[in-house]
């Protein structure tokens, strides 16, 4: 990333909202799109002040940044952003997305809460939700907004897709929203109460499960009191809880920022610490579902996706919008790996010999491919990646031809300048007395003697030489005729070693075109070769990844299906186990076929555009 723009000295807004309309801060945007880093994004979310932006800024390791207000006016709107070197991880980069305060009474816009709420979920890695005094009914009523998402959002674009089966469609949904979203860290602030249940200590994990757990029954009011803990279950792969008591020993919270840390509460300090060694230690990676992991790019691509949809009255789909995103990273990856290779072949200083140039196009090649592969986001069906190579395989053409143009112009002035004593001397009739053709002969040997000698001609050298002598055959011959130094048999013997000479260039020359055109389709074979490994490579890491998502939504349905057969929840048990063995057939599914099948279908793609592409350079070198 550009140094003038990291390290960020203090966050910038990044979604303004203003009069219940969202919109994107170009500013930070381009700070977004210049991180070339994979991402951990930690947002935080949660009722209007409540000492949210203290948490961010603890995070930071900073004592400033996000602003905490003195009063009970909300200080952040919208969504504020800061970027930073990850404190614990080399090469990533922690985003820290501060929200505006859920229930803020000025803006009396409980739609305008939701999008935020929103785009917060879907842009982390981590979420936090900050809240004041204990987890009861009152402060799951802030976290009523999670029963709303399936209305906000869509996995699918259900238009494209059609209406039949909605019902189902929306079932399938809910429970596809676990592979989408963050993890879910709770953090209940002036927590006074003791972590204890009949007697007996629990931990703040305890506290948390058991305030989410779920009334047996069927009426409005159990199934009002089971909809948010019934979502944050469906929704969350992992929950976590902390507890903080009040931070000055009193319900005073303006001007942490401003007080010495001898100031605040021991316990409150020891609580925060644990809560951002948590964060920071386990917050994976921004990935999408099949576990890619999202640079500054692709996520600021996604999130002017959602802006857009939410502006234009459309629900967010979130398919579709990381095939926007997919499809934009792969163009740009294209262009990043092109322009490395042209930038690379450009410090050739031509004509240079076929061996040399041969040799930069491999290791060029190479650095393209890594770069492609580091920046393309499931390629598939390859198109992007033959594209790359087509079009480098174009440059490289264009560069060969360049480099035979530049050597032919230098082999041309090489050979004029040193036939100019040869000229000067024809033009004197030098030649035109007895003896003028041994003269002229010996004249003309030591011009090929010299051409030959010199260096860095290129590739056409031999062929330019052919040319040469081909055209001054008749001035060689005119000068033979008239030596009357020499016998009709000398002269003959002469004129037969003229023709040989002339045979054995042409030979030369042929011999050249042949090794160059052997070179060239070796170079084709030699690119494809790294093309395919770095394909087979990028896929088999990407179904790992893949892998490693699915069993992790495995590990997750499996610790909820334990819970609720645990409690009684049998019919809720059966739900979960036909999402588990839909799990299990995508698991065995990806384990046995999909990759073999892909890489299969991949290296032949790639295999056939190479054959047609070398074919094609063979008709084109031929004529």
């Amino acid at each position: 990333m550009d140094a003038a723009v990291l390290p960020m000295p203090a966050p910038l807004c990044l979604v303004n909202n203003k009069n219940g309309e969202l919109s994107l801060d170009p500013t930070a945007l381009a700070v977004l799109q210049e991180v070339a880093q994979p991402l951990v994004v930690v947002a935080i979310a949660g009722p209007y002040r409540t000492g949210k932006s203290f948490l961010m800024n603890r995070l930071a390791q900073k004592r400033t940044g996000f602003p905490l207000g003195p009063t009970v006016q909300a200080e952040t709107k919208g969504i504020w952003m800061w970027c930073l070197p990850h404190p614990q991880r080399p090469g990533v980069m922690l985003v820290l997305l501060d929200t505006e305060g859920l229930g803020d009474p000025t803006k009396g816009d409980s739609q305008n809460d939701a999008w935020i709420f929103t785009l917060a979920l879907l842009l982390s890695s981590t979420l936090v939700y900050n809240s004041i005094g204990t987890i009861d009914q009152k402060a799951l009523e802030y976290l009523e907004l999670v029963t709303q998402l399936s209305e906000l959002i869509q996995v699918r674009d259900r238009d494209k897709d059609g209406n039949n089966g909605a019902e189902r469609e929306d079932e399938a949904e809910d429970h596809e929203f676990m592979r989408f979203f963050p993890s879910f860290v709770w953090v209940v602030r002036d927590f006074t109460l003791e972590l204890r249940v009949d007697e007996r200590p629990i931990s703040e994990d305890e506290y948390l499960k058991q305030a989410l757990e779920l009334k047996h029954g069927y009426g409005r009011k159990v199934q009002q009191y089971n909809a948010t803990r019934q979502c944050l279950h469906n929704y969350f792969p992992t929950r976590k809880c902390f507890v903080l008591p009040s931070p000055l020993g009193t319900e005073e919270h303006g001007r942490m920022e401003e007080l010495p840390e001898a100031a605040l509460a021991p316990r409150f300090l020891q609580q925060a610490a644990k809560f951002c060694d948590y964060v920071l230690s386990s917050s994976r990676l921004k990935t999408l579902p099949d576990g890619r992991a999202l640079t500054g790019r692709a996520l600021s691509t996604l999130l002017s996706s959602y802006v857009e949809a939410i502006n234009s009255g459309r629900l967010p789909c979130l398919q579709g919008a990381a095939a926007a995103m997919i499809a934009n990273e792969n163009a740009a990856a294209v262009a990043a790996a092109l322009e490395a290779y042209a930038g690379g072949m450009r410090g050739l200083s031509l004509p240079t010999e076929p061996a040399r140039l041969s040799a930069a196009h491999g290791e060029h090649l190479h650095e393209a491919l890594v770069i492609f592969q580091q920046r393309s986001f499931r390629d598939r069906d390859q198109e992007h990646q033959r594209r790359l190579m087509e079009q480098i395989s174009t440059e490289y053409s264009r560069l060969q031809e360049e480099n035979n143009a530049a050597s032919r112009q230098l082999c041309k002035a090489l050979l004029a300048e040193l036939a100019g004593a040869l000229d000067t001397s024809l033009s004197r009739g030098a030649y035109a007395q007895p003896g003028g053709y041994r003269a002229y002969e010996a004249e003309r040997q030591r011009l090929l003697e010299a051409y030959r000698q010199a260096k860095g001609k290129g590739p056409k050298a031999e062929e330019v030489l052919d040319e040469f002598l081909a055209e001054r055959r008749a001035e060689a011959e005119a000068v033979l005729k008239a030596d009357k130094a020499l016998s009709e048999a000398e002269k003959q013997l002469e004129d037969q070693k003229q023709q040989t000479q002339l045979l054995e260039q042409q030979q030369k020359a042929t011999a050249e075109r042949e090794r160059q055109l052997e070179a060239l389709l070796a170079d084709e074979r030699s690119s494809y070769e790294q093309n395919l490994r770095a394909l087979e490579a990028k896929m088999q890491a990407e179904a790992e990844s893949a892998q490693r998502e699915l069993d992790r939504a495995l590990e997750a349905k499996l610790r909820e299906h334990s819970e609720l057969l645990q409690h009684g929840f049998s019919e809720r048990a059966a739900l979960i186990e036909r999402e588990m063995e839909a799990l299990r057939l995508e698991i065995n599914s990806n384990k046995k076929h999909e990759l073999a099948a892909s890489i299969f279908n991949a290296t032949g793609n790639a295999f056939k555009f190479a054959l047609e592409l070398i074919q094609s350079k063979s008709r084109s070198t031929a004529v």
